[in-house]
Parts: structure tokens; sequence; C-alpha cells
């Protein structure tokens, strides 16, 4: 069985040298030589020029910019694929816009696919590695079989889903919901500011309630995937207020922390200061 890996960047390298632990015929595929090198040195074949393998991983960066949802690399990749092997299994680990793999299905006469979009965490990745409960969507019961199969074979555990689009969405929406909770506590810290209470103080006695989890409120909401994946649902679902207001209250936070730092006047707030230095920055 060959395995190829279409993306080696910071999901696409990892996701790689697992594959090949398991897979003696695996190869990495990326546009960059850089990437390429970058697996090469690890011992694990790789090039910028696309094999023909059974099964595809795609890993490739999707977008938010210019006001809409970029699957381009997505759509590039699968077009690759399929001209090489007509009849190979595509996962995609990517994060996609909903109806996208579907689409490309249509588009491109694929009978194999299937959605398993990663969870990894480049801060914990002991905990939050390659192998880790992941959702899995596919196009009919055969593609679901086969990608069971592979992801078995990888010892990686599978939550099945009845669809492409529910494996598609459930990606977008736990970084949507972390997104909310972030913005949440950005909002309350400033809230704190303005009365002269301790953010960190409410925070850690709200917490000890045994359903509540207040997220940490630092610089803004960043990383690769939480703006860009929140943006993403409201492409496909405009009608959201909560989304939108998320959006304006993050807007709103940097503003203001960046005309007027925390940690520069209250006594509270070099409070929060000390007690923040040793924070661990927001997932993807």
């Amino acid at each position: 069985m060959n395995v190829c890996v279409m993306g080696l960047g910071n999901i696409g390298l990892p996701v790689v040298q697992h594959v090949s632990k398991v897979y003696r015929q695996t190869q990495g595929y990326d546009i960059s030589l850089e990437a390429v090198n970058a697996v090469k040195k690890k011992g694990i074949d790789a090039s910028t020029e696309l094999a023909c393998a059974d099964i595809y991983v795609i890993a490739v960066n999707t977008w938010h910019r210019n006001g809409y949802s970029d699957m381009s690399a997505i759509e590039d990749c699968t077009k690759q694929a399929l001209k090489l092997n007509p009849d190979a299994l595509i996962c995609f680990e990517s994060t996609l816009a909903k109806g996208t793999a579907r689409k490309l299905a249509e588009k491109y006469n694929s009978s194999n696919m299937a959605v398993c979009p990663h969870r990894w965490w480049k801060q914990e990745e002991d905990k939050y590695g390659v192998i880790q409960l992941r959702v899995l969507g596919a196009l009919n019961q055969e593609s679901q079989k086969k990608a069971l199969d592979f992801y078995n074979t990888l010892g990686i555990p599978i939550h099945v889903v009845s669809s492409l689009e529910i494996a598609e969405l459930s990606k977008l929406v736990e970084n949507t919901y972390y997104y909310l909770r972030i913005a949440y506590a950005e909002d309350l810290k400033l809230l704190c500011e303005d009365n002269r209470v301790s953010f960190e103080e409410l925070r850690e006695a709200v917490n000890t309630k045994w359903n509540v989890d207040m997220a940490e409120a630092r610089d803004g909401i960043g990383g690769e995937c939480l703006p860009k994946d929140i943006q993403i649902l409201i492409d496909t679902y405009p009608n959201m207020p909560l989304l939108h207001g998320a959006i304006s209250t993050d807007k709103n936070y940097r503003a203001k922390i960046a005309h007027n730092p925390f940690g520069s006047k209250p006594e509270t707030q070099q409070i929060e200061e000390n007690n923040n230095s040793n924070n661990k920055s927001h997932g993807t």
C-alpha cells in the first residue's frame, strides 16, 4: 500500500513522520523544496514531484482571505492525485469549508473520499499529537471502510459521523467554540479593568464550579486556525450574530490593550500581568 502525504508544513510534517513508521512505502509531497528537504533529513522519502499512491492524505493550508474561503490548494491537490490514480482514497485532514469534499468528489468523479480533520496542537504534541481521537466522515460506505482501515492501522481512534459535511463542520465548530470562549473572557477582562476588579481572581473563583471553564484573556485571539475558521463558518452560515459579535469583541479588545496595555496602571492589572507571564499560548 503506497501512501502520500500532501503538504509538509506544521500538520503534514508530523503526519508523514507517523505514517512512515507504519507504511514503508510512504512519500511526502510539497511544492516547497525547503519543506521537502526537512522531511528528507528525517530519513523519509519526499519530493516536489507527486507520485502515484493508493492513499493520499491531504494536509495543505486553507485560508480565509479577500473576504472568502480559499480552498484552492485543496482542489489542486485533489486534481493532481486523482489524475495519477482515479481510484485512490483521498483523506482530507485540512480544515475545509462545508461542502468542499463532496463538490470535489463530484467534479473529479471520485468515489473514495473521507474527511478526518486534524486536532494536532504544537504546544502539547505529546498529549495532542497525531494519535488522538478524531472525527471521520466519508463519501460512502466503501470509503468509510477504507478510511477506517487506514486510520486503525495508524493507531488513531476514530469517531465516525454520517457524512463528509458533519466532519467538515466539526473542525470549524470546535475552533469557533474556543474563539467564543476567549472573546467572552476578553470582554469580561475589560469590564473588570474598568471597575478595578481583578479578572484573574474572578476567573479563578468561577472556575471552581464543575461546569465552568473560563478561558484566559491575553493579547488577542491569534494562531493560524481560530481567526480563520470562524470566518469560514460565517461564510457558510452568515446569519449568526453571536459569531460576528465575538469578532468585534476581539477587535475592540486588541485596540484597547494596544492603547492602554494591562499592567501599567492599577495594582490589579499588575497582578494579572504577573500571573499571565507563564501562560501557554492559545491552541489552534
